[in-house]
């Protein structure tokens, strides 16, 4: 084997992202695209290159709009991440964050993760199951997965079902879609078309959905914000060529005490003689 060779396989065994060779013949390794257990390792060992992390999660700065500006800011830890599918449990799973110099700090996350604790892809694997098998099957297959214990419940399993239907297909699909060449039928079987996704799920593709998008593919899209509404009084009239139909009443001062009174006594009443 070459020296090139040797240096990249010394690369991927130690976990780093460039290896030791010159610049024109560097190798780059993807740190977040990396299932969980090569990840964790990497993180733990401090192993990696920060600018090219930085560049790998697609993270741009909103005053620069580069990502070289970027700079470590802390390590935050998942409690406790898991995956139904082989039982396997992280604990104290490492997640760097940085800040960028318009102040804000955003996490470098892994292509797996999501907002719950279990894996995307065990997550999607479930719901195959459940649409397949009935939720009695797969809450069984899960406690086959798990350590003796219940892993999830059958009301998680449903709620599974529900963020798979409205994140996943509804709108994630429309990005990845394309890129993997998936149309989607709504008439055929929901959990064959599922499985043949998820084998097309791999995690350079959900690294690359979520420099794309800012989430990942179970997160809950974030809704359009419209453009902040200036807070400048608007006078009538300045940028308006047609008056308004409905013209403002004209100021009037209000309250009694704003009545005029007169100064003088009032006249004296002269009766009428009686007759």
């Amino acid at each position: 084997m070459c020296r090139v060779g040797l240096l990249a396989t010394e690369a991927v065994r130690r976990g780093c992202l460039f290896t030791d060779i010159p610049r024109g013949a560097r190798i780059i390794i993807s740190v977040l695209g990396l299932d969980l257990a090569g990840y964790v390792g990497v993180m733990r060992r401090g192993q990696f290159d920060l600018p090219a992390l930085i560049a790998e999660s697609g993270l741009l700065c909103g005053r620069c709009g580069i990502c070289a500006c970027a700079r470590r800011h802390a390590m935050r830890y998942r409690k406790l991440v898991a995956d139904v599918s082989t039982g396997a449990v992280f604990e104290q799973v490492p997640i760097l964050r940085v800040l960028f110099c318009s102040g804000k700090t955003a996490s470098l996350m892994p292509a797996v993760l999501w907002r719950g604790r279990f894996v995307v892809d065990s997550v999607v694997e479930t719901v195959v199951h459940v649409l397949r098998d009935g939720t009695e099957a797969a809450y069984d297959w899960t406690w086959a997965g798990g350590t003796g214990e219940a892993v999830v419940s059958r009301r998680t399993l449903g709620r599974w079902c529900d963020l798979v239907r409205t994140r996943l297909i509804g709108s994630a699909l429309v990005w990845l879609g394309p890129r993997l060449s998936i149309v989607w039928s709504s008439t055929a079987d929901t959990a064959s078309q599922l499985e043949s996704f998820l084998d097309q799920l791999t995690e350079p593709v959900l690294v690359g959905f979520r420099a794309a998008t800012g989430r990942a593919v179970l997160d809950k899209p974030t809704p359009k914000r419209d453009p902040p509404r200036s807070r400048a009084r608007r006078i009538l009239g300045r940028h308006d060529s047609i008056s308004s139909p409905n013209p403002p009443s004209e100021w009037q001062r209000r309250g009694a005490w704003s009545r005029s009174r007169p100064r003088d006594p009032p006249a004296a009443v002269i009766p009428e003689d009686e007759s």
